[in-house]
């Protein structure tokens, strides 16, 4: 077992990256004390899925976005840090966290609501340098559910973890993009895998046929699975049939569990 992880969970708009972060959430659970970090600017059906009513961003703590884009990253730093030692998320106040009743902690970072809010970008910012100065105690583990493409990677957001697990689904323009992101991370040294959703059995040799044509290898196949689309649908739990089967022998192979 490995703790003190933090992966970013990457992919196209609709690849499942919520759905996959909430199955290896489960999981993980049993093993570590798991934290889950919706960076998802726009998407707000994470918590709804995980079974938890929804923390206070992250961006409220520390006065909102327009301070954020302002001040400097050392301000940040020092709004979060205690001492000077780093960012704890088991330091923050009451009402940042939730807790489902697997134990998964969920931490939200910010939303885009309102007209002419502006960009991502403060929110963006905030997840980097939140990675970059996180402390992770005993046996806490992170998993960081991403906005869809690659804005967060023109950001560095992935420079403060530790591993990408790259969500594809049956598609060109996801396998593209997952080889725009092994490309991009090789010379960072980090782990990285990828795992195709959303498959069926007619489908998952194609894909990896196509995979193999980028030089990319696929890691793990999580069955597309009826339940997780009428829970998502419904904006219920997530319920999970073979995929969290799947999901388990996944992280296995990464050596997570």
């Amino acid at each position: 077992m490995i703790p003190n992880l933090k992966i970013m969970i990457c992919g196209k708009g609709g690849s499942g990256k919520s759905a996959i972060s909430v199955l290896a959430a489960r999981l993980l659970s049993k093993k570590y004390d798991v934290y889950l970090i919706d960076s998802d600017e726009s998407n707000t059906l994470l918590p709804r899925i995980l079974g938890v009513d929804p923390p206070k961003p992250l961006v409220e703590y520390l006065g909102g976005r327009n301070n954020i884009f302002k001040r400097g990253e050392i301000n940040i730093v020092n709004a979060l840090a205690k001492a000077g030692k780093g960012i704890a998320l088991s330091d923050l106040p009451a009402g940042y966290v939730s807790t489902s009743p697997e134990g998964i902690k969920l931490v939200i970072i910010g939303k885009v609501r309102n007209y002419g809010e502006g960009c991502a970008c403060p929110l963006n910012y905030l997840t980097r340098v939140l990675l970059k100065n996180l402390v992770l105690r005993g046996n806490e583990l992170v998993l960081v559910d991403t906005d869809a493409g690659i804005e967060h990677v023109g950001r560095g957001v992935e420079e403060g973890s530790d591993a990408i697990l790259a969500v594809v689904d049956p598609t060109a323009e996801s396998l593209l993009l997952a080889k725009t992101l092994k490309d991009l991370f090789e010379h960072l040294n980090k782990r990285f895998w990828i795992v195709l959703n959303k498959a069926t059995p007619g489908i998952t040799d194609l894909i990896k046929e196509k995979a193999k044509d980028l030089n990319l290898q696929i890691d793990g196949v999580i069955s597309f699975d009826e339940e997780i689309f009428k829970s998502c649908l419904e904006g219920e739990v997530l319920r999970a049939g073979r995929s969290l089967l799947d999901m388990e022998k996944l992280l296995r192979s990464m050596n997570l569990l």
